[in-house]
């Protein structure tokens, strides 16, 4: 089987119009979103609404035209008041799947979909969760929020209620489904696994991976994972878009920003073990 990878598009329409225009001139029958899906500059509650209902459920008519099986969830900087509609558009397409905390058999390949993510600076703490021995990066904002159907619920000392009120990583991840057979699973998390250099910042010299997310992936062994979230990784110094956990190749394709001429993703081929990362352009 091969599929495309591609994430953190963040509502980028010449980077989705690209993705189906590549899975239809390769013939590729599986596109995987690894989540971060939808608009995040202007006002959030009126913009990614509207652009499910209309940009998103368009985008999944013509997948659905040419066949394409579309495995996807959302991210950190899609807002949790939008699941539902994220999860009602999806249902209307048989071949459109929302993966997160889900497992979705496609042929004889299992995918298992996760979109929690550790603490970070920015306001919004939305599918925010932590570790035991996590300590927050410095806040970029006095004040952190999650959001409700309206706005945000406001919470004024973060740090202490990232110790107190979070949920661990390592519990979300015992939640999840079990394979039937790890050796044909894939995992898309949109966050990376610690000590890879898959999470590595540009902005100083820091792998901020999560360590649970790690431990999980070296006791299933799956065969692939699929992970996002820190857009520069792959382009720093240190930092890679793919690696090893024992026999698990955990994949990182990292993304150019909002609007950009290029774009990032991968082609896998499941059966031969085969992946490579593209830079392409999308204008």
């Amino acid at each position: 089987m091969k599929i495309l990878y591609v994430t953190d598009l963040h509502g980028d329409k010449n980077k989705y119009s690209k993705t189906l225009d590549i899975a239809i001139k390769k013939n590729i029958g599986v596109i995987v979103n690894g989540g971060d899906m939808l608009p995040k500059l202007g006002e959030r509650h009126l913009e990614q609404p509207s652009f499910i209902n209309g940009f998103l459920r368009d985008y999944f008519s013509e997948l659905e035209k040419h066949g394409i099986t579309y495995l996807a969830m959302l991210g950190n900087d899609d807002l949790l008041s939008v699941d539902g509609l994220f999860d009602t558009v999806c249902g209307e397409f048989g071949n459109i799947h929302n993966i997160a905390g889900k497992k979705v058999r496609i042929g004889e390949y299992e995918f298992i979909g996760m979109n929690y993510i550790l603490d970070h600076p920015f306001g919004c703490k939305d599918r925010v969760v932590t570790e035991t021995h996590y300590i927050p990066q410095r806040q970029l904002s006095p004040v952190a929020g999650i959001s409700n159907e309206y706005g945000y619920d406001r919470i004024y000392n973060w740090l202490e209620y990232s110790r107190t009120e979070l949920p661990l990583m390592c519990d979300i991840l015992k939640d999840l489904p079990e394979p039937e057979n790890p050796r044909q699973t894939v995992y898309v998390m949109h966050m990376p696994p610690a000590g890879l250099r898959l999470g590595q910042l540009l902005y100083q010299d820091l792998d901020i991976g999560s360590v649970d997310i790690y431990d999980f992936l070296k006791e299933k062994q799956p065969l692939l994972s699929l992970h996002g979230h820190i857009h520069e990784s792959p382009d720093t110094e240190k930092g890679k878009w793919i690696n090893q956990i024992l026999d698990t190749a955990c994949i990182q394709t990292g993304q150019t920003e909002l609007n950009d001429n290029n774009m990032v993703y991968a082609e896998l081929d499941l059966q031969g073990r085969e992946y490579s990362r593209k830079v392409i352009n999308v204008k």
